[in-house]
């Protein structure tokens, strides 16, 4: 999907400035070639600023919102895991503006579950779920400049898959230090947990797709590469 070009962030643009400067400057062709470029460099990064910071902003009031709301799924097995839709805001973010943008919306969500959490435990582990989920899928998709449903498919299950891996982890060492639990507790509660992040991790990824596609849709100037 050409849609998906995500070495086309404004980080990549600004260094293919710098390399091509030398060249450029030796010709007014050249210069003026270069002054376009710089244009596009300088309004790329001011629709990252701009989406990253909206779509950050949307982040914190949903979660909120879940929060104050009781909007929030229990997932049976183990109540104190909730199903929520952050994740599918983090993965728009990520598809829309890059690497980068995905992982600041992260970072709010981090802050603003920590409001709740003074030991901003809860808050990590949200983090890293989607960190985990938004790495696994950019660690397909960078591969391809237009990806097709296949490739779409092989990011999704690369992206939960990373995620339980890092969420297994995760939980065996973290959970016996932040929670009452201990570590035989958590082996047990591995497989439940994992099938928790199969789960949430579907939600996140195919939802970040197709919110990705509405507003392409809609706003086809936020298409990568246009």
């Amino acid at each position: 999907m050409s849609a998906l070009r995500f070495y086309y962030d404004f980080f990549d643009i600004k260094t293919y400035i710098k390399r091509k400067y030398y060249f450029a400057t030796r010709s007014n062709a050249g210069k003026r070639g270069l002054n376009d470029l710089t244009q596009f460099y300088v309004k790329r990064k001011s629709v990252f600023i701009a989406g990253t910071a909206l779509l950050g902003a949307m982040v914190a009031v949903l979660d909120w919102a879940f929060k104050l709301g009781g909007l929030k799924i229990l997932f049976p097995p183990l109540p104190m895991l909730r199903f929520d839709a952050l994740g599918v805001l983090m993965l728009l973010s990520y598809f829309l503006f890059g690497f980068l943008s995905g992982t600041i919306t992260g970072l709010v969500a981090w802050l603003s579950i920590s409001l709740r959490d003074p030991t901003g435990f809860s808050g990590f582990m949200k983090f890293l779920a989607e960190f985990s989920t938004i790495a696994g899928v950019y660690l397909v998709l960078r591969a391809r400049r237009q990806a097709s449903r296949w490739w779409k498919a092989l990011s999704m299950c690369s992206g939960i898959s990373v995620r339980v891996i890092t969420m297994a982890v995760a939980n065996y060492f973290l959970l016996p230090i932040f929670t009452p639990s201990n570590v035989e507790t958590v082996i047990l509660w591995l497989p439940l947990i994992s099938v928790f992040n199969i789960i949430q991790g579907a939600v996140s990824v195919l939802g970040g797709f197709l919110l990705y596609e509405a507003v392409i849709l809609r706003l086809p100037s936020l298409r990568m590469g246009s």
